[in-house]
């Protein structure tokens, strides 16, 4: 473990102070993952246009959005789900992503306190978060989510391995994982004669080499398997239809081999 990975701020952040302290970054990400789900499947700019911040606006009525209207979840709730300018309504899976991506804060916290490390992983959150909700609405794992988890994912290992060594590991590890995850999505699509696994897939695979690891690869394989039965039962019976993304299951998995490794190495060895 590097010296970076060991600086603990626990002195100022721990107890409630942690709690509230990520409580709050989880609500910023959270509207931070809303719009980009909203933004990135139809070709709007998330950072910049020409040179100007993106404003939020309706997207019924196209009125901008003045801070009132964007605070995290609490917004949502006092305006009762609707527009305040149109009174068109404004969809659940707003609060959702937000509370979705503070929890996640949250259990990062407290298991890894408000560290460089917990920092990084945080900062990952709306990321997954965006990326799941794309993927379940329009079957897409865009690519500059994929690049920036890969970056952030160089960021953790900076931060939790020794040196230069730790990261050519983890490179390698990405490599095994994306090659793997592109023979058998190949070798499926085969014997199915139909398409098993998109380039997305095997490119979130790749970003998952690098933040886990080889010796993770037998558990995520599994997790991810399992989820993706679950997941593909649900979508048929909730939603009747044959094909499902296969993003999420992979996310799912991600993250609870990012966060739980050592027990679910436990448990299975």
């Amino acid at each position: 473990m590097s010296d970076l990975a060991g600086m603990d701020f626990s002195a100022d952040f721990s107890g409630v102070p942690g709690i509230l302290l990520s409580v709050l970054i989880g609500l910023c990400l959270g509207s931070f993952a809303t719009a980009m789900t909203w933004r990135i499947p139809r070709g709007q700019s998330w950072i910049a246009t020409r040179g100007r911040a993106e404003h939020s606006a309706c997207p019924s009525c196209g009125h901008p959005l003045r801070l009132l209207d964007l605070i995290p979840f609490f917004s949502w709730v006092a305006l009762r789900g609707h527009c305040r300018y149109c009174g068109a309504g404004i969809g659940w899976r707003y609060p959702v992503i937000e509370l979705l991506t503070l929890a996640l804060c949250v259990i990062i916290n407290l298991i890894f306190g408000i560290t460089p490390a917990g920092l990084v992983l945080m900062l990952a959150m709306p990321f997954l978060v965006a990326l799941v909700a794309i993927d379940l609405e329009h079957m897409i794992l865009p690519n500059q989510l994929n690049l920036i988890l890969w970056v952030l994912g160089v960021a953790y290992i900076c931060v939790t391995r020794d040196g230069g060594a730790g990261l050519q590991s983890a490179l390698l590890a990405s490599l095994i994982y994306a090659v793997l995850s592109f023979v058998t999505g190949w070798a499926v699509s085969r014997v199915l004669k139909k398409e098993a696994m998109g380039f997305g897939d095997v490119k979130f695979f790749a970003v998952a080499g690098l933040w886990l690891g080889v010796s993770a690869l037998p558990a995520f394989l599994m997790l991810s398997g399992v989820a993706g039965v679950v997941m593909g039962l649900a979508w048929k019976i909730i939603w009747k239809r044959e094909r499902f993304p296969f993003g999420p299951s992979l996310i799912v998995a991600f993250l609870l081999c990012l966060i739980f490794l050592e027990q679910i190495n436990a448990l299975l060895y």
